[in-house]
């Protein structure tokens, strides 16, 4: 139950913190400065004039705010030495990062992505 209520409020305090930044940078029309939304635009092709960048950026937050969340709870729950729980904790997020925003750029590229050209992976 602990590690429960633990996740909910780990993944909603990160979500905020990122919902604000992006939401922050949006307004000053930072758009080149969000890492996460460069490397999707770039990496899966999205057309830049479709894309609506509020509900990309809400999608990154949900997702940084599960990997983080995630990470958290699961090495929690691990009750083991500090240096094997950073390498235990490095391997969860790096796993989590690549299968987060892999599935989420192919749906972003789905919806918003550049017709008639093949994306080799």
């Amino acid at each position: 139950m602990f590690s429960t209520i633990f996740f909910c409020v780990i993944f909603v305090l990160f979500y905020f913190i990122y919902y604000f930044i992006f939401d922050d940078m949006l307004k000053k029309k930072k758009y080149t400065k969000i890492r996460e939304l460069v490397l999707l635009t770039n990496k899966f092709n999205l057309d830049k004039k479709k894309i609506d960048k509020r509900k990309c950026l809400n999608g990154v937050a949900i997702i940084n705010g599960f990997i983080i969340a995630l990470t958290a709870t699961l090495v929690d729950f691990l009750k083991i030495n500090i240096s094997f729980t950073l390498l235990v904790a490095f391997v969860i997020l790096m796993i989590l990062i690549y299968v987060c925003y892999m599935s989420y750029g192919k749906y972003l590229q789905k919806k918003w992505g550049i017709k008639n050209e093949k994306l080799w992976f």
